[in-house]
């Protein structure tokens, strides 16, 4: 009787071990999916932070020009420098564009050409580099005129 007794208490005992088990597995999985979206979250504000907003002259927009994806790159010394663009179009386009970099005080920081040959409906990535001294900094503007 004490025999049975004793397997009984042990296949209770083993049946609430794998109970705490999987609650703590359970909750650590809800912890670790929380915790992915507060990193995510800040990393979504930094990004926005330290953004680099480019646009287009209301004139390129007239003419039917259109930006999609852009990018901010560093050069070898980790200037932000480079960026790149895409650039649609609905009327052909050949002309060398001036792309001015602004920085958050609306002070010119640099300039650069940026030459466009595209045909009607057309879109393309495109360069800019700007001179090696310039440094896209955060809440810097880029306008392509």
């Amino acid at each position: 009787m004490v025999g049975l007794a004793c397997l009984v208490a042990c296949i209770g005992c083993n049946r609430a071990k794998e109970g705490a088990k999987d609650a703590l597995n359970a909750g650590g999985e809800l912890a670790g999916k929380a915790a992915s979206e507060v990193i995510e979250g800040v990393t979504s504000g930094v990004e926005e932070t330290w953004k680099v907003d480019v646009r287009l002259s209301p004139e390129l927009v007239a003419r039917g020009v259109g930006l999609g994806k852009t990018e901010v790159n560093s050069d070898t010394l980790g200037n932000d420098n480079h960026v790149v663009v895409y650039i649609t179009t609905e009327k052909a386009l050949r002309d060398t564009l001036q792309v001015l970099a602004i920085d958050k005080d609306s002070l010119e920081m640099g300039r650069a050409l940026l030459i466009v040959d595209a045909p009607a409906g057309s879109g393309n990535y495109y360069d800019v580099r700007f001179p090696a001294r310039t440094d896209l900094e955060r809440k810097s503007t880029v306008l392509i005129r």
